[in-house]
Formats: C-alpha cells, structure tokens, sequence
C-alpha cells in the first residue's frame, strides 16, 4: 500500500512540473525580447504579488519607473492612477498594450508591456532630462574618439580624450555608472600604467651628443609604440643668479614611438638626472582640478609618476678648459681698475663650481684700452687654444627720489692667439639702483657680473 502511495506523488510532482514547465514555454516572446516597433517606444516590467490585482499593480509601477528614467521625472505619482485603470497615458501618447499573469503556490506574476508614441514621449521629456542625455552623448562621443585613438597606438591622445569626458561627468548628472567619474579616470590611468618610457640607441640622424628614448606599451603584440605623446623631460640648471634650478621642456614622440633629447639648454648642470614623465595638456590639467575630487587626482598623479623615468646622464665639455685663458677686465665709475676687490672673479669662479667646471687660467688684463688688455695675453698665452676677455665697468649714474641708479657696460671677446682671430661675442648693458652711489655700483656690477659669466659658461 505504500509503494502505491509513493507513486501516486512522483505522479502527482511529475504532473506539475510539466505544468509549470507547459505554462512558461507558452508565455508571450515580448517578456524575454523587446519588440521593435516603428514610431514607437515600448517598456516591459514584471510584479510580484499574493494576488493577481496586486502583481498588477506592482507592474505597473515598475514601468512607469522605467519610462520615468527615460523621461526625466518620477510618473508613478501623477500617471498610476490613470495607467491602472484607463489602460493610457494621454500626456505620454502611451498605452498598456498587453498583459500576461500566471499563478503559482499562491503567488501572482504579471507582465506588462506598455507602447508610447515617440513624437509625444519626446515632447515630454524634462529639459533635465535632455541635458543628461546630451551630456551622456557626449561623453560617449569622446570616448569613440578615444578608442580610435588607442587603436592607432596614441595612447595620451585616447587619456585625454577621457579626462575630457571625465570634465562633462564632473559637470552635469549623469544617469550611466559607466560615465562616472570614477569609472573614466580609472579608464584613463590604465592607459596611462600600460605605458613605459626607455632609453634606446640613437638612431642614424640622431644629432651627435643627444640622447634618444622611446615610449612603449608594456602589454600588447610586440610591444606597440606610441605615437604622437608628449614627453616632460625635466633637468637642473643653473640661473643667472649663479642658483640651482629646475627647468623643464617637452618632446613629442614620432611615428616611431621615439623623441631626442638634445642639449638645448647651456646652463643645464652637466652631470645631473633627467626625468621624463608623460606630459597632460596643462588647460585640461587646469580644468579637471577645478572639479575633480582630489584623490581622483592624486591618483592620476600617482600614475604618471610611477611611469616616468630617472635618467643619469653626463654632458661632456665643449671645450677643453685646460687650454683656456678667461682675463678679467673690471672699471669703476672713475675708471680705476678692479681686482680683488672685484665681483667678476668670485662670481666666474662660483658658477664654473656649480658646473662642475675647474677654471685653470683666470687673470687680470692690463691697461685701460681694449688693446692694451689683448697685446699682453697673446705675448703671454699665444699657445693656448682660446682666451676670452671679460670688460665691464660703471658708466653713468641717475639720481631718481632717493635712490641712485648706475649703468655698466660690457663685452666679451674671444680670441685664437694661433690666428690672432678676433670676436665679439656679445655685448651687455646692466642698470641696478642702491641707496647711495656705491651701493649702486656694486649692486650693478654684481648683476652685470652674473650676466656676463653666465653667458661665458654656455660656451662650456
């Protein structure tokens, strides 16, 4: 008897489990794929209930949810009532078009698939609603561009294009999470980390003394290089102040992922590092602080710093100093000569140092004409390769309020004692102001001073 019973319920659970199964192959297609229809939209939603007017009900609020996140305000309020019970939305040209529902253990599902116009639903929208859309577009247009860019192995030209939409995202309400901020700056650094800065052999063409690096992705087939990305390369220098400064310049990379890194700079410290770090356009830097949070930025910072490289590097000489003769010519206002009690030779001798630069020969020229300096060095150092002459003195002083204002005048020869070549190699002019006359003096041979060296050590 109780086998009999035991088949009698695998019968009876058999049946319904056909029944169940008979019941969701038979629902409508519309449920699990969403008809297209010219002219109009269509929006489907399910509810679930413990009665068949509730599953309804529950349905019918989820589709207006739906359509309200398209249309840009909340409908439930205002179109339930009349959705539930006229089966239409007038102001939205909607309608509920169809409805299935099936019951099971007590519980209720319904499906509802409701059509609207798309003239009327358009007109609808809330003009908050069109500002997110357009903003959505475009981002979504940026970052197409940004794709192309990738796919033609720009690599920062796609970074930019994203920070460009990240602006957007910051600036307006964006309904898509893959628009967020967040999302797109996360996009930006995995560019950004994917990429690795090198230095190679240089190539034929390559200046000779100049350095040759090349930007890379450190994923992909054979390693693409990337084109067209800008390049900081930052370096010490010396100012005229005869002070240690940071300078920088930027570099392009060409259709070969490469970029030279020439000795453009005279007063760049000879041995010193040089780094490079991928370059963002300083206005779209400028424009995503104004509205990024700054661990968005900090993180994008921390990416680029990460990627950069610290390259040793040693400038050779252009000349060779031992074989140099520098004679300092320096006047006061009265014509007298300044030695030691001048600034030429501390100033010459301080911003040499800062080169790493021994200075063998510094001497005083003689006399008080041009002449009678240069006669006596070619007598004296006719077998060195070069000498140069430093002139400089007061030459006229203006009292304006209280303070007095002095004038120099400088110049700077070289000369070949194996030809007897000479040349100016420029000229200066300095104006400093002092409490009194000497001050003035002094503070404008200082600077005058600091000109003229500074100027000599680029040919070094």
């Amino acid at each position: 008897m109780k086998k009999a019973n035991i088949l009698f319920l695998i019968l009876i659970i058999f049946f319904l489990s056909s029944c169940t199964t008979l019941s969701i192959k038979e629902r409508p297609s519309w449920i699990d794929s969403v008809p297209e229809i010219p002219g109009e939209r269509v929006f489907i939603a399910s509810g679930v209930g413990g009665s068949e007017v509730e599953a309804r009900s529950n349905a019918v609020l989820s589709v207006l949810s739906q359509m309200g996140e398209e249309i840009g305000y909340n409908l439930e309020d205002k179109y339930f009532r009349e959705l539930f019970t006229t089966l239409t939305i007038v102001d939205l040209g909607a309608r509920l078009a169809d409805e299935y529902s099936w019951e099971i253990d007590g519980e209720w599902t319904v499906y509802v698939a409701v059509t609207a116009l798309d003239e009327t639903f358009n007109s609808a929208r809330s003009p908050e609603f069109l500002e997110i859309q357009k903003s959505e577009e475009e981002i979504a247009a940026l970052l197409s561009q940004s794709l192309d860019a990738y796919r033609n192995n720009r690599d920062m030209e796609a970074v930019e294009k994203i920070l460009e939409a990240a602006i957007i995202s910051l600036s307006s309400e964006i309904k898509n999470e893959e628009y967020s901020p967040e999302v797109l700056f996360d996009r930006a650094i995995g560019y950004i980390s994917n990429l690795r800065i090198e230095n190679v052999k240089p190539s034929r063409d390559t200046p000779s003394g100049s350095l040759e690096f090349r930007v890379v992705r450190t994923k992909g087939l054979m390693y693409p290089v990337v084109e067209n990305a800008i390049v900081e390369c930052s370096y010490s220098a010396l100012s005229l102040a005869g002070e240690t400064e940071e300078f920088s310049h930027l570099a392009r990379t060409n259709g070969k992922g490469r970029f030279v890194l020439n000795r453009t700079n005279p007063y760049a410290i000879h041995d010193s590092d040089i780094k490079m770090t991928m370059h963002i356009d300083e206005d779209l830097m400028f424009r995503l602080s104004l509205k990024a949070p700054q661990y968005l930025l900090d993180k994008l910072a921390s990416a680029i710093e990460e990627g950069s490289l610290v390259f040793s590097n040693t400038f050779p000489s252009r000349q060779d100093v031992s074989s140099v003769v520098i004679a300092l010519a320096e006047y006061n206002y009265d014509g007298s000569i300044r030695r030691e009690d001048g600034v030429l030779k501390p100033v010459l001798e301080n911003m040499f140092s800062l080169q790493g630069i021994e200075l063998h020969d510094i001497v005083y020229a003689e006399g008080e004409e041009e002449d009678e300096n240069i006669e006596p060095l070619l007598a004296q150092y006719g077998g060195f390769d070069k000498i140069y002459i430093i002139r400089m003195g007061v030459v006229s002083r203006i009292e304006i309020g209280d303070l007095v204002y002095s004038r120099t005048e400088g110049r700077l020869i070289e000369i070949n004692p194996k030809t007897n070549e000479r040349k100016d190699v420029s000229s200066f002019h300095c104006c400093f102001s002092g409490s009194n006359e000497k001050e003035a003096d002094e503070n404008t041979l200082l600077k005058q001073a600091q000109v003229i060296c500074g100027f000599l050590l680029g040919e070094f």
